[in-house]
């Protein structure tokens, strides 16, 4: 158990110091100014929908009805559960994803009303924040994968799942200079 304690720690840890390494290079490259402004609300929109589907009622609903099943029904039973509630958040995440990219200009009018004075800054917000919503699906995924390893006791690829996004962003920006704005490579 000491074992597990320190994996998840260190991998909790190791988050956290490339997610810092992250936001280091986001200022660095991103710095501040229209393209920075509409980068940061391309990212707010599917985080505060992560929250929800993917760390929120989601995950608190899921991982006790998932152990339940596989203590009581066994392996078998436990996969068909998981396979259905798989087969559902697909699909309700794609459905979500759809509407997100129709709609995106509406709710950019919403959630950043100061852009609708700079058109193309309006525009950027949109285009990023259709690059950066499919992450919503992918981390939804990632999240019913990550519940059923903790209820079998395998918590470090869950604790470590950060991490791979931190590098890949940072990866990004580093080539930032293929990208048409360093907002396209954050995004």
């Amino acid at each position: 158990m000491l074992g597990r304690i320190f994996t998840v720690g260190g991998y909790t840890l190791l988050s956290r110091l490339t997610g810092f390494a992250r936001d280091i290079m986001l200022a660095a490259i991103l710095g501040a100014g229209p393209v920075a402004d509409a980068f940061f609300v391309a990212f707010r929109l599917p985080n505060h929908f992560r929250a929800i589907f993917a760390e929120g009622a989601f995950n608190a609903a899921f991982v006790p009805a998932y152990a339940h099943v596989h203590g009581e029904k066994g392996e078998q039973a436990a996969g068909l559960f998981s396979d259905r509630v798989f087969t559902l958040l697909f699909f309700s995440q794609v459905c979500l994803l759809i509407i997100a990219w129709v709609f995106m200009p509406q709710a950019m009018s919403l959630l950043a009303p100061g852009f609708t004075h700079d058109s193309a800054q309006r525009d950027l917000a949109i285009e990023l924040t259709r690059i950066t919503f499919p992450y919503l699906l992918l981390i939804t995924l990632v999240t019913l994968y990550g519940g059923m390893l903790n209820v079998l006791h395998r918590f470090a690829s869950a604790a470590a799942a950060s991490i791979f996004l931190n590098l890949a962003m940072m990866m990004t920006l580093a080539l930032a200079v293929f990208f048409p704005t360093a907002g396209h490579a954050a995004a």
